[in-house]
């Protein structure tokens, strides 16, 4: 016995001391991380970047990474800034402080292994040496404050902050050699050999935002001016076309400058542009998207081939939900060019803003769209940093006073079960260290984390196999055309809808239209085509001929179709879904009428539809206008389609919609309830008595307490976690 210790003890060692070799590789029909050829739970606990909790080896820091490795999480991710190891004045990086954050991590969790998230941004001496390399702001002058310690090194990303252009070449050639360099260094050190993976991260907090997005307009500077020329004129070739496509004899390739795409110079149809009037916006923000994209693949693809061995590179893309209304000017519209990055192996962000996905009884969602991430065999994590919400009383004030630490250990675990059960991934980020103990240095928090690690590392070895009826079709380009800011629709759909439709008791895939063809259309009995407003010819002809088939119905929301990015049509609405539509205006807060349902939008929008076709069957009527229709039914000899002219909102009318498609609803209450491979997750607010209808025809009866977390076996209904 004693003998069987010491090999334990050597095995242990040796796999912590000797090179690591990492991959992401599919395992059971999902995309799976491979640690020297043996697949791992993709579970990790990640220090924060704030000064009191981002060095691996101070007492609060430490503390947490052993209290997470005592519960069975053996992979981690830490932060380090080009401004911790890249020193003006000196010509090579002082990695020290890298080993130093990689043995902290070790000399908590001696077997533990290591991402290492690299902040690719230039140092802030950098930016001030090189102001002409650093972006301007069209609505205002570059912020006058202090950057860098006292304050963490990302305060001051969405103002308007000094920050190298993300088009800058100069910065980009620079900071491409000091990552061949960090590479070719650390990777040779006793700390590299336990690191398996770079996430790579840029622009605001890392993620890949432009610097200032979210309430200001970047990049008028040098470094984007050039870049947007040359992006010109790849694009149009000569003067004449530019001019045609602009409307504008006034600009030249050679002269051509970044446009003002403040709201003041908005022009547009409703909340769309119109390409006649505005293709010099749209092209700026299609150019701006693309440089970041660049950006991205190139220091991926450094950091890939440098590293000597073989190793995980992720980044923060592919955002979708809760994106302030500002996706053309710092979202991530070219996500499917990074879903096929060769040197990109995990797209990962925050699981979703919306607060009432966040808060007791949401749904947890992540903040893309995983099932297009799955498709390109690519991983994706979740960003789980919701532990404010054990201090945030204002969520819940009443069930929080009543049931204390229960109401957040069923947010948290909520969050963990949806995406492991999805077939991706999370970490715990732990902004905790920097305020107190830490976020989940409780024993509670903790004994809830050790109970899921141990699950799902035997659901690891399941197959991988989903159960939906619904697909949800999502897309990204449209928001080229769509007023950069906050309107009605852009919150009812893309948060507010979806989150309600996610608590309808059914089971869904997520994909982007371009996905579309990859899929087995024949598992679903509804498609959602949830803001798929711009359609190439080639899509809507497959639409027509492929997914309109087979007694499925297809669910059109708002404008489906509307946009081909030449010219903005209602005619093309309908010739897509088969409904006739004409132009309504209308400008109060429409109530809709959805039999004995009703609900009300946030406000009134242009443009707006009503249906006019004489075969259809009403289903939803405005309420507050003269009873025009706006959500219908038409039944085809091949399909069915639903065409909502006002955007879909509330739980119980996607139920009824669903029911009315055939789709299986495993509870009729609105708790969210999701289902895949062979497990059911059950989470609810209120609690009570609940009905669950399995897909066998078996009936479970339960009681579930306030703020409960359980799952269960899809078959027997047996619980297995709660």
């Amino acid at each position: 016995m004693k003998n069987a210790f010491i090999l334990i003890f050597l095995s242990v060692q040796l796999f912590a001391q000797s090179p690591q070799s990492a991959k992401v590789a599919d395992y059971k029909g999902k995309p799976t991380i491979f640690v020297n050829e043996m697949p791992m739970s993709p579970h990790f606990y990640a220090l924060t970047h704030v000064y009191g909790g981002r060095w691996s080896w101070e007492e609060r820091p430490s503390r947490n990474l052993k209290n997470f490795c005592e519960v069975g999480i053996k992979l981690f991710q830490v932060d380090l800034y080009f401004e911790d190891i890249w020193y003006k004045g000196s010509t090579d990086l002082d990695i020290s402080k890298a080993q130093k954050q990689v043995r902290g991590v070790l000399d908590a969790c001696p077997h533990g292994l290591v991402v290492i998230r690299l902040h690719v941004n230039a140092p802030f001496w950098w930016n001030e040496e090189n102001r002409e390399e650093c972006t301007e702001y069209a609505d205002g002058a570059i912020d006058k404050r202090r950057y860098g310690a006292p304050f963490n090194n990302e305060d001051g990303d969405i103002d308007r902050p000094l920050r190298a252009s993300l088009a800058s070449m100069k910065w980009r050639k620079e900071s491409g050699e000091k990552v061949i360099e960090f590479c070719q260094k650390l990777s040779k050190t006793a700390e590299g050999a336990s690191v398996i993976g770079l996430h790579i991260a840029g622009g605001i907090y890392g993620e890949w935002h432009y610097w200032g997005f979210i309430g200001h307009e970047p990049d008028t500077g040098k470094a984007m001016t050039s870049y947007f020329r040359n992006w010109l004129r790849n694009k149009y070739k000569t003067d004449e076309k530019l001019q045609i496509a602009w409307r504008s004899k006034q600009f030249t390739l050679a002269n051509a400058s970044v446009p003002d795409t403040t709201e003041r110079n908005f022009t547009g149809d409703g909340i769309f542009r119109n390409p006649a009037q505005e293709q010099r916006v749209i092209d700026y923000f299609m150019a701006q998207q693309e440089v970041v994209a660049e950006d991205i693949e190139y220091f991926c693809r450094l950091a890939k081939e440098n590293w000597g061995r073989p190793l995980i590179i992720g980044v923060f893309y592919g955002y979708f939900h809760m994106t302030f209304s500002r996706q053309a000017i710092g979202g991530h519209i070219l996500v499917e060019r990074i879903l096929n990055s060769p040197y990109i192996d995990y797209l990962s962000a925050p699981q979703t803003y919306w607060e009432s996905s966040r808060k007791l009884g949401g749904s947890g969602n992540s903040r893309g769209i995983i099932e297009s991430t799955l498709l390109h065999g690519k991983l994706w994590l979740d960003e789980l940093d919701n532990g404010y919400l054990q201090d945030n009383k204002a969520l819940d004030p009443v069930r929080s006073a009543e049931l204390g630490d229960v109401v957040y250990a069923s947010m948290l675990r909520r969050s963990t079960l949806l995406p492991l059960m999805r077939g991706i991934g999370l970490w715990y980020y732990d902004f905790g260290p920097q305020r107190s103990s830490g976020w989940w240095d409780s024993p509670l928090y903790l004994a809830n984390i050790k109970t899921e690690k141990e699950f799902f590392d035997k659901q690891l070895h399941q197959p991988y196999q989903s159960v939906a009826d619904v697909l949800y079709v999502y897309d990204q380009e449209n928001f080229y055309y769509i007023k950069n800011k906050w309107t009605p629709i852009s919150s009812a759909i893309l948060d507010k809808g979806v989150e309600e439709a996610l608590r309808a008791g059914v089971a869904g895939d997520h994909i982007y239209l371009f996905d579309l063809q990859k899929v087995n259309l024949k598992q679903y009995k509804a498609i959602v085509f949830v803001n798929c407003f711009i359609m190439s010819e080639k899509e809507r002809m497959f639409i027509k001929e492929q997914v309109a088939k087979e007694g499925r119905t297809l669910i059109f929301n708002y404008l489906t179709g509307y946009l081909d990015g030449q010219k903005n049509s209602l005619e093309a609405v309908s010739k897509l879904t088969g409904i006739s539509v004409s132009k309504f205006d209308f400008s109060p807060k429409p109530h809709i009428q959805f039999g004995t349902l009703e609900y009300a939008l946030e406000g009134g929008f242009q443009p707006a539809a009503i249906i006019t076709d004489s075969q259809v069957n009403t289903l939803g009527r405005l309420k507050n206008g003269k009873g025009e229709t706006v959500i219908a039914q038409k039944q085809f000899p091949t399909h069915k389609a639903i065409l909502a002219t006002f955007p879909l909102q509330d739980t119980d009318v996607f139920r009824e919609l669903f029911k009315a498609a055939g789709c299986h609803v495993y509870n009729e209450k609105n708790d969210f309830t999701y289902a895949h491979s062979n497990l059911l997750l059950l989470h609810t607010a209120d609690g009570g008595q609940r009905t669950i209808h399995l897909r066998n025809g078996k009936k479970l009866d339960l009681v579930l307490p306030p703020a409960s977390t359980w799952l269960t076996d899809v078959e027997t209904g047996e619980v297995v976690i709660k």
